[in-house]
């Protein structure tokens, strides 16, 4: 038996067309998971390199309060939406981040125990997020989701097409991005049509886009130096260059989505225009075992 087993699914569910090309038959739809995470892990789980792997710490250190963040936002225009349609795709929505954060939490926590400062990671992103909702108005925070859901989904693509970004991890970690990876693109058009309903102003989607992009991927970065400082800043020039050729030479995970993050800034973009939607139905063709749990709607 997979250590992926799908527990039950939420009672809710979402059906229905998004407004760009794609995503037609989409179900955003929140599956309880358990994902058979061991007891302990192993320091630098990702091939034996910590540069990747703490990229992955960092990274999974954003999501909790960032997901819950997320559902803030678009819980704040919810008495806004009269469209039944768009209201199930926003529960659909709220649900699966909720257990996206529940996830990695626990993930974390185990991150934690090996000694690393997660907890103190962790309230930075807190604060700097507590601050952006007491501070900034809600169609900015809105915004700021907009922005980083894209983020997200692009990223998702590229761990859906090609597995050298996953293939040297463990079965766990791979079954929990794959899985965050593949709700984070059937729902990645959710918060994007509740602010044209709501706002629809192209040019702070695009300022915010710009900041967003800036201020994630210095966090990102200063998370990763914060967690290689609790290593002794280990120096492995080998696993270092495999690092670099990971994220911009091959394959390329921060590489190969520029063309997917500047088609953000088209005045008449839409998450849906990168018609992916087949990706999910080949995952269940594929990954009979796993991606069975992960997407089957009966």
């Amino acid at each position: 038996m997979t250590s992926f087993q799908r527990i039950t699914d939420a009672q809710h569910t979402s059906t229905g067309k998004s407004k760009g090309s794609g995503g037609e038959h989409i179900q955003v739809r929140p599956r309880q998971m358990e994902f058979g995470f061991p007891e302990a892990l192993d320091r630098h789980w990702y091939d034996n390199n910590p540069y990747i792997t703490h990229f992955v710490h960092a990274l999974s250190a954003t999501f909790p309060d960032g997901e819950r963040f997320f559902i803030q936002s678009v819980r704040n225009y919810m008495d806004q939406i009269d469209d039944p349609e768009m209201l199930k795709n926003v529960r659909g929505f709220i649900g699966q981040e909720a257990h996206h954060g529940k996830h990695h939490e626990h993930f974390n926590t185990l991150i934690g125990k090996m000694g690393y400062p997660m907890d103190s990671i962790i309230k930075s992103v807190k604060r700097q997020l507590n601050f952006a909702q007491k501070n900034l108005p809600k169609d900015q925070q809105l915004a700021i989701t907009v922005a980083l859901e894209h983020f997200t989904a692009i990223l998702a693509h590229q761990l859906l097409t090609d597995d050298r970004f996953l293939e040297k991890a463990p079965e766990y970690v791979q079954n929990l991005m794959r899985w965050h990876a593949i709700e984070e693109t059937e729902h990645k058009a959710v918060a994007f049509d509740v602010y044209q309903k709501v706002c629809g102003d192209n040019a702070l989607r695009k300022r915010v886009m710009r900041r967003a992009t800036v201020i994630f991927l210095a966090r990102i970065s200063w998370f990763q130096l914060r967690l290689l400082w609790a290593d002794g800043l280990p120096l492995k020039p080998g696993k270092l260059m495999d690092y670099i050729s990971y994220l911009v030479g091959v394959p390329g995970f921060f590489r190969k989505i520029i063309p997917d993050y500047m088609e953000f800034y088209q005045d008449d973009f839409h998450p849906w225009q990168q018609d992916n939607s087949s990706l999910l139905d080949a995952w269940k063709e594929r990954y009979k075992g796993v991606a069975a749990a992960m997407l089957s709607h009966e």
